[in-house]
């Protein structure tokens, strides 16, 4: 006989949940498979308060208050940073399109 219990605790596609704050400058730091990542969120997100679900293969940041998709992340593990892919990549300041 065997002995009942749940079937599967685990959540379907996430493997790590974490909660956090953007930092002033826009950013968030992520440890992952021991090395230091730091993630683009945006500036205008500076100090709200995020969760932060952590695939295999994604990052995903979202507004803890309103559920918005602040950003997403493509896993790059040779890479430190990764920018948000929400956005269009900016320019410098000052700088033109030619």
């Amino acid at each position: 006989m065997t002995q009942a219990g749940p079937a599967d605790t685990a959540i379907a596609g996430f493997y790590r949940v974490r909660f956090d704050h953007v930092d002033r400058c826009g950013k968030l730091s992520l440890r992952r498979a021991g090395r230091m990542h730091h993630l683009g969120v945006g500036i205008t997100h500076a100090g709200k308060a995020v969760t932060i679900l952590i695939t295999d293969h994604q990052v995903t940041v979202v507004d803890r208050s309103t559920g918005e998709i602040l950003a997403t992340h493509t896993i790059s593990p040779t890479r430190t940073y990764w920018r948000n892919e929400q956005r269009e990549p900016g320019h410098w300041p000052g700088s033109r399109p030619l």
